[in-house]
């Protein structure tokens, strides 16, 4: 009968664990690449009345990882608040608590990426929407203007993301 039990309670923990109702998707054109992140790949970090939002390379967390190219996107600012929409401008981008971060090419763990952009805080055009948020679900789009250490500008357009928090 214990164990049965412990199965039972293993069982439910795990149904629960990987019970999700839509998977997780980020898309964007960032320069010339089209970029896209599955469901695994993508991590939304609610933190107080912040957010961390990553993703990388659809494919970046299967096992073996991939021999390709695994690029990463990240995005994190405050005024968030669980289970509604935001909007964020260039005005909030221009403040220090937000950042936006593209890195190309990682080839293997712990490697340098071949490039990476930041946000340029000064472009008019930066910009995240939460359009959609149900408890604990969001959809939503974004643009932003990066730039590399020598000043080298991207684009990052049409971006649209669906997401979760699926944090415990």
């Amino acid at each position: 009968m214990r164990h049965l039990s412990a199965c039972l309670a293993l069982a439910a923990f795990a149904a629960c664990a990987t019970a999700h109702a839509a998977p997780q998707t980020l898309t964007a054109e960032v320069g010339d690449i089209a970029f896209e992140a599955g469901d695994d790949d993508i991590v939304l970090v609610p933190l107080d009345d912040s957010f961390a939002l990553s993703a990388a390379t659809k494919g970046a967390s299967d096992w073996p990882p991939p021999k390709t190219r695994i690029d990463r996107l990240a995005i994190s600012c405050d005024r968030f608040q669980p289970g509604q929409a935001l909007l964020l401008d260039a005005k909030d981008f221009a403040r220090s608590t937000c950042d936006v971060r593209f890195e190309l090419g990682h080839k293997g763990m712990g490697k340098d990426p071949e490039a990476t952009w930041t946000l340029d805080k000064g472009a008019s055009g930066n910009r995240f929407e939460i359009t959609r948020a149900q408890d604990k679900h969001y959809e939503g789009r974004f643009t932003f203007q990066l730039k590399d250490a020598s000043g080298e500008a991207i684009e990052v357009r049409n971006g649209r993301f669906v997401i979760e928090d699926r944090q415990l």
